[in-house]
C-alpha cells in the first residue's frame, strides 16, 4: 500500500486542466498534461502572458513521488510560444509567479529538486532531498516588437427612455466592455427620460465611427432622423443593442437599418418572420404579431456561417448565460445575413446578424438583457456576449476583425464571467 499510493497521488497530481485546445501545439511534449496556469506581465508588451506548468504524466521513480515538468509561455494575444523551458525534475507542482524585485513585471519562480542531494537510509527507504525555488530568467526569450496601437474607433452610445430596461446600466457596462477592449473610446448620450423634450435629441453622428443603439423611446426629431440616416449610408457603423429593435416602427429607414423588429404593433405589414430551419433561411409572411419572450433562462448559441468575421475562430455552439431571449422576429429582413442562432420551437431563432445599409455596415445583437433594477446585469457579463459585441462592433466600425479568439470563451457545456467587463490577458 506504501508504494501504491504515492503512484496514485502522482497520477492524481499529473491530470491534465480543462481547455488543453487552448494550449499551442508548439507549447505541447508528449506524455504532459496542464498542471498549473497563470495570467502574468513578464514584459513591457502591453499583452500580458500565460504561464503554463506541465507536469509528467505518471512518476518519475516507482518508489516515491518524484515527477518531471516543464514551463511555457505564451503571448495571450497572439498566442504565440515565447518561452519554453527545459525539463526539470521536483517532488511537488508548484510555479509561483511573482514581482519580487519591484520592477513591476512579474518573475518565474518554480519548485526545484536537487538529485544530488537523493539519500535513502542503509535499507534504502526513508528517501530524502533537498529542494527549493528557482527563478527562472527567461533572458532567452526574445522581447516582443511593440506593434504601433492602432488609432481607437470614436463611438457614441445612445441609450435611455426604456421601461423595462436599466438603460443606464446598460449603457455603463457596454462602455466598460468597450473601453476596456483598447479598441474603442466611447461617449454616452442619455437620452431624456419618458414624457422628456427630444426637440434638442441631435447629435452629430459624421464624428463617430460606430454609433450603438440602446434605446427604446419616442420617435426623433425629423432633422435627427434624416442625419442619422446619411450617417449609415455613407459609411458610418452601427449596432442595434437588445430592445433598440423594438421603437420608432413607423420610421422606414430604421426598420431597414435593423432588418428585423419586435412589438410595438408590428405585424405582417412589417415584413415577414426570419429564421432558420435546417440551415437555410425562411422567410415566413404568416400573419401575426411580432416579437415574443419567456422567462429569463441559459441557451445554447449556435453560428450557421462559422467563417464569418465576427465569429470565425469561436466554438460553433456555446453556453450563454441567464437572458431574455427574443423570437418571433420579423420586418423587412432585406441584405441581412444571421450569424447567431438559438433553437426554439422547432426552429432556428436569429440572435445575432448583420445588415447592408448603402454603405454601412451594421450589427445586431438581441442579448444582453438589462433589467429595471440596477444589479440585473448578468446577461451582460458572459464572456461569450462581450466577446461577439467587441468583434461585432469592430466589424461594423472597420469591415474587419483583428481580435483573436480568447482563451477563456465559453464552450457548448460550460459558460464563463467577466463580472468586471474585461479580458482577463490584458
Amino acid at each position: 500500500m506504501k508504494r501504491i499510493l504515492p503512484i496514485l497521488l502522482s497520477l492524481a497530481l499529473s491530470l491534465p486542466l480543462p481547455a488543453q485546445e487552448n494550449v499551442p501545439e508548439a507549447a505541447r511534449k508528449r506524455g504532459y498534461g496542464i498542471v498549473k496556469t497563470e495570467f502574468a506581465q513578464l514584459d513591457q508588451d502591453p499583452a500580458s502572458e500565460q504561464v503554463f506548468l506541465f507536469g509528467h504524466d505518471n512518476g518519475h521513480w516507482p518508489e516515491f513521488d518524484l515527477f518531471k515538468s516543464y514551463i511555457a509561455v505564451v503571448d495571450s494575444h497572439t498566442r504565440e510560444v515565447e518561452f519554453l523551458s527545459d525539463e526539470f525534475v521536483t517532488d511537488r507542482y508548484n510555479l509561483m509567479v511573482e514581482d519580487r524585485d519591484g520592477d513591476g513585471l512579474a518573475e518565474l519562480y518554480y519548485y526545484y529538486v536537487d538529485m544530488d542531494s537523493f539519500r535513502t537510509d542503509e535499507n534504502g527507504y526513508h528517501p530524502q532531498w533537498k529542494y527549493e525555488y528557482r527563478r527562472k530568467d527567461l533572458i532567452d526569450r526574445p522581447i516582443p516588437v511593440q506593434k504601433p496601437r492602432k488609432e481607437k474607433v470614436r463611438t457614441l452610445i445612445v441609450a435611455g427612455m426604456d421601461g423595462s430596461h436599466y438603460s443606464r446600466g446598460a449603457a455603463e457596462c457596454l462602455r466598460q466592455i468597450l473601453e476596456n477592449s483598447g479598441l474603442f473610446s466611447v461617449e454616452v448620450h442619455i437620452t431624456p427620460d419618458w414624457g422628456g423634450d427630444m426637440a434638442y435629441f441631435h447629435p452629430e453622428f459624421k464624428k463617430y465611427g460606430l454609433v450603438i443603439l440602446d434605446y427604446g423611446g419616442i420617435p426623433w426629431p425629423k432633422e435627427t432622423e434624416k442625419d442619422f440616416e446619411a450617417y449609415v449610408a455613407d459609411g458610418g457603423g452601427l449596432v442595434f443593442i437588445h430592445s433598440s429593435v423594438i421603437p420608432m416602427e413607423n420610421w422606414e429607414a430604421y426598420n431597414k437599418m435593423s432588418g428585423l423588429g419586435a412589438w410595438n404593433g408590428r405585424n405582417e405589414k412589417w415584413g415577414p418572420y426570419l429564421y432558420l430551419q435546417n440551415g437555410k433561411y425562411v422567410y415566413d409572411y404568416t400573419p401575426g404579431w411580432a416579437g415574443h419572450h419567456g422567462l429569463q433562462h441559459h441557451i445554447l448559441v449556435d453560428h450557421p456561417n462559422p467563417e464569418h468575421p465576427i465569429v470565425k475562430g469561436l466554438p460553433t455552439t456555446w453556453h450563454h448565460y441567464k437572458d431574455e431571449i427574443y423570437t418571433r422576429l420579423r420586418g423587412p429582413a432585406e441584405h441581412v445575413e444571421v450569424i447567431a442562432t438559438t433553437h426554439d420551437s422547432g426552429r432556428d431563432e436569429p440572435l445575432m446578424w448583420t445588415v447592408r445599409y448603402g454603405k454601412g455596415r451594421i450589427f445586431a445583437d438581441v442579448l444582453g438583457h438589462c433589467g429595471s433594477d440596477p444589479n440585473m446585469t448578468y446577461a451582460m457579463t458572459c464572456t461569450g456576449y462581450q466577446v461577439t459585441l467587441l468583434r461585432g462592433c469592430e466589424w461594423a466600425a472597420t469591415g474587419q476583425v483583428t481580435q483573436p479568439a480568447p482563451v477563456d470563451f465559453p464552450d457548448r457545456e460550460h459558460y464563463t464571467l467577466r463580472q468586471d467587463f474585461k479580458d482577463p490577458c490584458r
